[in-house]
């Protein structure tokens, strides 16, 4: 089983691109906190060590679209998908890379917080401004989904989804 669920904040805006064939992609980082208690974090910190890993991801289509079009550096998503590994290579060595490949995503900032970072949001009345926004966002709005907010890319058993390698714009 391959299933990858990870919460952390947008390192950088993230920069929509599109394939030949027209279709939605984006590669993001998320930088995700290691779990470690207030003592462990601050001796961490002052040892000039790393307290978050920071993960590579890939969303494509609608869920691209999304992330580009309302996410920026330093906002808190959820994300769910598989890992996926590939290497090419670059000036006679091969690169390794490791990459999860997004098929469902949750804005994890409260509506309030959203409208701060200065980009549109979904749906947001007076009423609902101290109420995070927990909708999940997926590649596939027309099928119909059993699960209350999920929404998954593909049904297919083995969990991939075809993608012609002419389509990869990196």
């Amino acid at each position: 089983m391959n299933i990858v669920c990870l919460t952390g904040r947008l390192t950088r805006d993230p920069e929509l691109r599109y394939t030949p064939n027209g279709a939605a992609v984006v590669r993001f980082t998320l930088a995700v906190d290691r779990r470690l208690s207030k003592e462990k974090r601050i001796e961490a910190e002052s040892n000039n060590q790393q307290t978050a890993d920071f993960v590579s991801c890939i969303a494509w289509n609608k869920t691209a679209e999304l992330i580009a079009n309302y996410l920026q550096k330093g906002r808190r998503i959820g994300v769910q998908g598989r890992i996926q590994t590939g290497s090419y290579e670059r000036d006679g060595h091969t690169v390794y890379t490791t990459d999860v490949m997004v098929d469902t995503m949750e804005f994890l900032d409260t509506a309030q917080q959203g409208q701060q970072m200065q980009r549109p949001a979904f749906n947001q009345s007076p009423a609902s401004n101290n109420q995070p926004v927990n909708s999940a966002y997926s590649n596939n709005f027309n099928k119909p989904s059993n699960n209350f907010g999920s929404v998954s890319e593909s049904d297919d058993v083995d969990g991939f989804f075809p993608i012609d390698n002419d389509d990869i714009p990196f």
